[in-house]
């Protein structure tokens, strides 16, 4: 089934219409292999900035990376083996680079990468908000940072990366084509039901959950951002949100009934901004639809209070925690899944068909 109604196949991008076949050509949906389900976790592991301005010359700090153990302390309960998706900054810090390879050593955690432009060089291409969308800069700009982000990487790793995630889902006409010239096999660069259009950035908007691949002469699979739209409304639930969250409709402030009402709710497997019940529904919501195959996320900045929006205290870090902790216990008790690297998911799906979607 496609995720998006022909007639909306677009993503606007920095003001510009980008077509649904450049964003991802040859899409086709990506089937699993069998009903058992399964969860990935992907951390973006990054530098913490400031959310408002992620420009060039802001200050920043890789300190969250330290308190991964932690994390490893839950993970290692349910043979959970992350993908750090690593920002420059990250790659060039020593001690974080000497822990995670002390957890990949022991096969507890795997590597990939993503572009934040405003931190990747060769430092450049604007000092907007607009230009932390990667999908804004100049062409080669996004190819020389990316080859920059790849080859530290691999200065770091002693291996070539495979897995991306455009920093801020700042997807460019480009990327799928540099993905594929440049070696990776999953991207997780899209943000389904959600437009970042007031800064500049792409419309997902349009966009539901499901894993699909994609690529003109090279496969690649798309993991997307697991979030959704779910409630009572039905197939209707997801149209209803994206038309009362509309700039035109959204001033009314009558959208933000649906998800009191749980009409349309959106809602992220995240412990960031979801809490646990909610993420159990929209766990139920797209298993009914056939989607056997999540993706958990989360900021490393969350690791530590005070570095982002989203834990800011202590108290906060302690409610981060719990909510990571209850929702992994629920998805692996109540609904059977198991845990497997962001990695390996390409073996777990069907391979793409002979004809696109």
């Amino acid at each position: 089934m496609s995720m998006l109604a022909p007639s909306a196949r677009v993503a606007p991008i920095g003001g510009r219409v980008i077509p649904d076949s450049l964003l991802f050509p040859r899409r086709a949906a990506a089937m699993a292999r069998d009903a058992q389900p399964w969860c990935v976790v992907a951390i973006d592991a990054e530098e913490d900035f400031d959310w408002g301005s992620p420009i060039r010359g802001t200050s920043f700090s890789t300190a969250c990376m330290k308190n991964i153990p932690t994390l490893h302390e839950i993970f290692g309960a349910y043979g959970i083996v992350p993908t750090y998706l690593l920002t420059y900054p990250v790659l060039d810090d020593d001690d974080a680079v000497r822990l995670l390879d002390r957890q990949m050593a022991k096969g507890q955690c795997r590597v990939g990468l993503q572009l934040h432009p405003w931190v990747t060089p060769p430092i450049g291409g604007g000092d907007t908000l607009e230009s932390s969308f990667s999908g804004n800069l100049d062409p080669n700009l996004e190819e020389q940072k990316l080859l920059a982000l790849r080859q530290r990487f691999i200065q770091r790793f002693g291996e070539e990366p495979k897995a991306y995630r455009a920093g801020r889902y700042g997807l460019s006409a480009y990327t799928a084509t540099l993905l594929e010239n440049h070696g990776f096999t999953v991207d997780t660069s899209l943000a389904p039901r959600t437009s970042f259009e007031l800064e500049g950035g792409p419309d997902f908007s349009a966009y539901d959950y499901g894993l699909f691949w994609f690529g003109r002469h090279r496969d690649l699979l798309e993991v997307p951002l697991c979030r959704s739209v779910v409630g009572w409304g039905g197939a209707g639930a997801g149209a209803a949100y994206r038309w009362l969250s509309s700039p035109e409709v959204a001033r009314w402030r009558i959208g933000s009934a649906l998800p009191r009402v749980r009409f349309a709710e959106r809602v992220t497997l995240s412990p960031e901004g979801n809490d646990a019940a909610a993420m159990e529904r929209l766990v139920r919501g797209l298993s009914a639809r056939g989607q056997s195959i999540l993706a958990l996320s989360f900021h490393s900045s969350s690791l530590l209070a005070g570095r982002n929006p989203y834990v800011r205290s202590k108290r906060d870090l302690h409610g981060f925690y719990d909510r990571l902790s209850a929702i992994l216990d629920r998805m692996a008790s109540r609904y059977r899944f198991r845990f497997t690297s962001l990695l390996d998911l390409p073996s777990l799906v069907v391979p793409r068909a002979p004809a696109a979607i």
